[in-house]
């Protein structure tokens, strides 16, 4: 069976092999959260001029399983990713391959700029979940008109 190299599962069994020998030593091993891996979905976020977007890769997700939220310059995401086959279907099959992870993922950036929060917009569509969030007032470019002073112009001609 062919099985895909994973820098995080030799790493899971580095950790298991240190866990047995600390534990056949001393009768006691390291902390399960010590080793625990998160989940950080790709996301990327751009300026238009008017509003941020915010576009997070969320495989397996739908919209239900997506809650965001904004406070302040925050912007929280969690959420489930993957899929998990019912219990029925899973002590029927046999695995060749799996490699598409399966959990829940929490992620807070700050923001580059104030946002409208109760203007902003979530839709979610091929696994992508998009945020559009109009920048507050405050946030936006202003462009100032530069005149020539009146005196000045009038020389000018």
């Amino acid at each position: 069976m062919l099985e895909r190299w994973s820098p995080f599962a030799e790493m899971e069994r580095m950790w298991s092999e240190l866990d047995r020998v600390f534990n056949e030593a001393f009768g006691r091993t390291r902390p399960l959260a010590a080793r625990s891996w998160t989940y950080r979905p790709l996301t990327d976020i751009y300026d238009t001029g008017d509003a941020l977007v915010v576009k997070v890769a969320v495989p397996g997700a739908s919209p239900e399983d997506i809650e965001v939220s904004v406070e302040q310059n925050a912007l929280t995401i969690r959420g489930h990713y993957g899929y998990q086959l019912s219990e029925e279907d899973a002590k029927k099959v046999t695995w060749y391959r799996r490699e598409i992870g399966m959990g829940e993922f929490a992620e807070t950036f700050t923001l580059p700029a104030p946002v409208d929060a109760d203007h902003a917009e979530a839709s979610f569509a091929d696994g992508i979940l998009t945020l559009t969030l109009p920048k507050a007032e405050q946030a936006r470019i202003k462009r100032i008109p530069v005149q020539a002073h009146k005196a000045l112009a009038g020389s000018l001609n």
